[in-house]
């Protein structure tokens, strides 16, 4: 999908710019020392910018030059993207099914995997805390069939994180198309940052998985909205949708960035006729059939837990209220500094291509949701981590830096092509014959400004002065009968 640029990309735009200066600098910095030394650190701040400055146009120019010489069929693309998405979620498999097994030796349980444990005669309370109530739950549903063990509970977190890739895939290519899709998908079943999460049992999996989820129901919901399709996009399926997102959002209050993305309805290109009053009140519908959706959640677990509807919702609250307890620092980037350095590169080319672009593009609708998640690459106050989610969002950026950089300015190819090929023709030959040739040569006969119409065209109206002949006297005009009363008119 497309969409507008408005006056506050611009303002998203200079934030993001800054956060790739920063990022990289980072990156760049601790690059050096841990592969140079730690002398002269502060010089690996500056080496990725000059990398970017290379990169970039390289990147830009040698495409466009392989598109002038080559052209890609339709079957050749459907093939390509076929063979990425097989061998992303095959050889993804494989690596963590590898890495599941030599893990497994290691004794690495916590609360989650006691708590998920099957016991007889034990009771199992619910968590204050929706997703990770309902992750211990899940996992000691998969503990019953496979028993109690590490293997168990890893094969749960592989089978999420393979959802997540399905999800992941199915939402980015809705939303930016299947090269920045497949790029995401290879990103995410490669990383060694994703893959080490099947160790650690807690509900961080089964929230990126529920909430990419979401997400593609969001961008199912924005583009048949913008097309003015009947079916997700109208009025049921904003209650529906809306209802969804709620309950998401009891299940973990960070879903509520899922409402960010929503904002692609009034920046998004609209395929028909009806203005934005009928997105405005599509949206509308969506907030009220969440904040039911929430209230619901909260009643039923009232309900269940034998509590009135307000100690519910205090007991929902209480676990937001310490978050600082057990923030995470530098959670997310760790120790891998080349992934996360090729990854904030591929996504500076944006800075470029905003500037480039014209007045539509392909990324805006992103720009906000990473900009307010990439403070948890200093600090993370969620209860259950959001460095999944951050990860999935830069993953996309970068795609769709990569995405831009190759197949940006593919008017300007095709009009350049267009001129080449006009210019290489030959001009058509003119037959002059031996009469035309000796015959002299006329003046010029001036060229008609317009065709001339060959229908008739209307006559114009005149007036005209209806009079007669015979002239009736004032005495004969009466033309009212006296009826006598009581006549029937029988006869």
């Amino acid at each position: 999908m497309t969409y507008r640029k408005t006056w506050f990309d611009y303002v998203l735009w200079a934030v993001y710019a800054g956060l790739c200066v920063a990022l990289l600098a980072y990156v760049g910095k601790h690059i050096y020392v841990f592969y140079v030394g730690t002398s002269l650190a502060k010089l690996g701040t500056f080496l990725p910018f000059p990398l970017i400055l290379c990169l970039y146009p390289g990147i830009r120019l040698s495409s466009q030059a392989i598109r002038k010489k080559h052209h890609l069929s339709a079957h050749t693309v459907a093939m390509t993207e076929s063979l990425v998405v097989s061998v992303s979620f095959v050889f993804g498999l494989i690596i963590r099914l590898r890495e599941a097994f030599f893990m497994v030796s290691v004794p690495q349980t916590g609360e989650y995997y006691e708590m998920a444990v099957v016991r007889t005669g034990a009771s199992n309370p619910a968590l204050a805390h929706g997703m990770s109530d309902l992750f211990v739950r899940a996992l000691r549903i998969v503990f019953s069939f496979l028993g109690n063990g590490m293997m168990a509970a890893m094969l749960f977190q592989i089978f999420l994180q393979l959802l997540t890739l399905l999800f992941a895939y199915l939402a980015v290519k809705r939303a930016a198309g299947r090269f920045a899709a497949c790029t995401v998908l290879l990103l995410l079943a490669f990383s060694n940052t994703f893959i080490s999460k099947i160790f650690i049992i807690d509900p961080e999996c089964m929230m990126l998985t529920l909430l990419l989820a979401g997400l593609c129901l969001v961008f199912r919901f924005v583009k048949a909205a913008l097309c003015g399709q009947s079916g997700f996009g109208s009025l049921q399926g904003a209650v529906i949708l809306g209802v969804i997102l709620g309950v998401l959002c009891y299940l973990d209050c960070s879903m509520a960035i899922l409402f960010l993305f929503l904002g692609g309805l009034f920046t998004g290109k609209m395929n028909v006729n009806g203005g934005r009053k009928r997105l405005v009140g599509r949206l509308s519908l969506v907030l009220a059939g969440s904040a039911a959706g929430f209230l619901c959640a909260i009643g039923i677990d009232a309900s269940l837990s034998g509590v009135s509807f307000y100690q519910g919702l205090i007991f929902w609250s209480r676990p937001y209220l310490n978050l600082g307890m057990g923030a995470r620092i530098f959670s997310v980037i760790g120790m891998a500094y080349p992934f996360f350095a090729v990854l904030f590169i591929l996504a500076s080319f944006l800075v470029f291509e905003f500037i480039r672009g014209g007045r539509e593009q392909d990324f805006s609708v992103w720009l906000l949701p990473c900009i307010l998640l990439s403070p948890v690459f200093l600090m993370d106050f969620s209860i259950v981590g959001l460095s999944g989610v951050v990860l999935f969002l830069w993953s996309v950026l970068a795609a769709l830096g990569l995405k831009n950089a190759v197949f940006g300015g593919q008017a300007e190819a095709l009009r350049e092509k267009i001129e080449e090929i006009n210019a290489a023709a030959a001009p058509i030959p003119v037959l002059v014959t031996p009469e035309a040739a000796s015959a002299p040569t006329a003046a010029p006969a001036e060229k008609p400004r317009f065709i001339e119409n060959p229908l008739p065209l209307p006559k114009k109206h005149v007036k005209r002065e209806m009079d007669y002949d015979y002239e009736v006297p004032e005495v004969d005009m009466h033309y009212q009968v006296e009826v006598v009363n009581g006549d029937d008119f029988d006869f």
